[in-house]
């Protein structure tokens, strides 16, 4: 039986299963700072903030969400308007499945298409597999906050990552709002070019994983 892969945009519905997702890396992990889990309806509102001007994606192998990305502003002040951050989180048994990979495709080139310049990841130096991923999409590091993360009873250094995704206009356009692109062909263009990333093998491998 083949495999089914689609990205899509996030919807209030998905709330709790992207939580599911979520809810490790804060329980056993320093990948994320929070403390607590939030509750669905916590994050269900954080999803719905950021749809409104942000792209933010699913990845589903089989009609189960495997993983997500998404962007958000960079900084409140006017001037950082075309500087968003990108945050992604992927199910441990889809590590290794380039599923990442292909919502990290789709995810900037949408936030090109909206009229974005700067993308801009901040990761626990620990993390060394987020900060080798980042580095193959021409992410560079640019700078260190140095013990401002305190988990599990240690601290933590924060690396600061940042990618061009074109260049800097004199005068620049105020960026789209996604829904402004959502149903534009060039959308499913997009997608349709980042899904041919994921290769059925490795999935049907992982499918076999599950069974066993």
């Amino acid at each position: 039986m083949g495999i089914t892969k689609n990205i899509r945009l996030a919807t209030e519905a998905d709330a709790a299963a992207l939580l599911e997702i979520y809810a490790p890396y804060i329980r056993n992990t320093a990948i994320s700072f929070e403390y607590e889990v939030p509750s669905v309806a916590d994050f269900r509102e954080r999803i719905v903030k950021v749809l409104d001007q942000y792209p933010w994606l699913v990845c589903e192998i089989d009609q189960s969400i495997a993983g997500y990305a998404y962007a958000n502003r960079h900084r409140e002040r006017a001037a950082y308007g075309w500087a968003v951050d990108a945050s992604i989180y992927i199910r441990p048994e889809y590590h290794r499945k380039k599923v990442g990979k292909a919502l990290y495709i789709a995810l900037f080139e949408l936030l090109k298409y909206q009229g974005y310049y700067n993308v801009y990841a901040g990761i626990t130096a620990t993390n060394e597999k987020s900060l080798r991923f980042h580095e193959t999409f021409h992410f560079k590091p640019i700078g260190m906050y140095h013990k401002v993360g305190y988990k599990f009873g240690q601290w933590y250094d924060v690396v600061w990552m940042e990618m061009t995704l074109a260049e800097h206009p004199a005068v620049p356009e105020q960026p789209k709002r996604i829904d402004d692109i959502k149903d534009m062909p060039l959308f499913e263009t997009i997608i349709s070019r980042a899904l041919q990333v994921i290769p059925d093998e490795s999935l049907l491998e992982g499918r076999k994983g599950l069974a066993g």
